[in-house]
């Protein structure tokens, strides 16, 4: 590698590891903060077992710290280059701009294969063990509860089973609703797991009366619903969250004949999402450098960072926001995933050409 290379990658890669660390310090101790009383008292866990709770939770959050840490350092390295006249110099002995970009678009590239690697490999056992420390050490604060999601289960005809949470040692599946359309539904406490024997304890019917509004029309301390029907490995693929599948496994998922439509959406949600959201790490760098190298006597840092920061939190909130409209089937997941991107793409590719020679 040329010398003016090596500097360039040697002093990004500092940076890009000063942003990375500092980052990720702030957000574990204010994580940490949240579970000092639980790490502390009657907790079975080491601190070894902490350690390496931390280092997956830097897996869990990799998906938004490296991006963050690169655009942060591709910023200071190219104004501080500007600043300093030595971008002008290696310009001088006959280097272009893009080709002075070159280590920056390297390390870029490097930051997306590890995201698609973690996705594949590290992420979904990193989450698993999240989730084994975090049933032994709950949040203590208030405003940090965790809230676990409910879980849907899509059913023949059309209708929808809710529940809060499966009991194992039961057997049993808590705080049930299954919804049999819009005018009817049943509040279960207890649903048997067998498919064979639904008996449903603490069961509600509600029926929509006449006014529009659904009230309870009988109760029952144990009833069984014949009319309730589903095959056993629908509710257990469920219990398998797909934030813990790896890349490969989703994509087979969604060839899967088995998988009913209402989960084929969501999965491939979540693959585009995966598959997509590397890229940010390029198209960062792309945007943010013709901004960097523009020279000007009242040019604000501040602004700057501003308003790359301000514009990467906004694109992932659009991205939620789209993966939501596209779990619900509002959205296709390639118009809500990869149009953004191909947009991106596209201004991109339209600023490298125009400002950077």
């Amino acid at each position: 590698m040329k010398l003016w290379k090596t500097y360039l990658f040697k002093e990004l890669f500092k940076t890009f590891l000063f942003f990375l660390l500092c980052s990720f310090l702030l957000y574990s101790l204010i994580e940490y903060a949240t579970r000092i009383n639980s790490f502390l008292k009657n907790s079975p866990f080491g601190t070894k077992d902490i350690a390496l709770y931390y280092i997956n939770q830097f897996l869990k959050r990799a998906e938004f710290v490296v991006p963050l840490s690169l655009l942060l350092s591709v910023i200071h390295v190219l104004t501080s280059l500007n600043s300093r006249n030595e971008w002008t110099v290696l310009q001088l002995a006959g280097l272009s701009s893009r080709a002075l970009l070159k280590p920056f678009f390297i390390l870029a590239l490097l930051c997306s294969s590890f995201l698609w690697i973690n996705f594949e490999y590290f992420l979904p056992s990193a989450l698993k063990q999240i989730d084994a420390i975090q049933l032994y050490t709950p949040r203590t604060s208030s405003l940090t509860a965790e809230h676990k999601s409910l879980h849907t289960v899509p059913l023949p005809g059309g209708s929808k089973l809710i529940y809060q949470s499966y009991l194992p040692q039961k057997q049993q599946f808590f705080d049930v609703l299954w919804i049999k359309g819009s005018d009817e539904m049943w509040k279960i406490k207890y649903l048997n797991e067998d498919p064979l024997n639904p008996v449903a304890y603490y069961a509600d019917h509600l029926v929509r009366n006449r006014e529009g509004v659904l009230e309870k029309k009988e109760s029952y301390p144990l009833i069984i619903l014949h009319g309730l029907k589903w095959h056993p490995a629908m509710m257990h693929n469920d219990l398998l969250d797909l934030d813990y599948q790896s890349v490969s496994k989703l994509y087979h998922l969604i060839q899967d004949v088995t998988v009913t439509s209402y989960e084929k959406i969501k999965i491939k949600t979540l693959f585009s999402f995966k598959l997509m959201i590397p890229l940010l790490s390029p198209l960062a760098v792309a945007l943010v450098a013709p901004y960097c190298l523009i020279f000007s006597r009242h040019r604000s840092l501040f602004s700057l960072y501003s308003l790359a920061l301000f514009t990467l939190f906004a694109f992932y909130m659009l991205l939620d926001a789209l993966a939501i409209m596209s779990d619900h089937a509002l959205l296709p997941p390639s118009i809500a995933l990869f149009l953004p991107f191909m947009l991106l793409t596209l201004l991109a590719t339209y600023r490298l050409k125009r400002d950077v020679v």
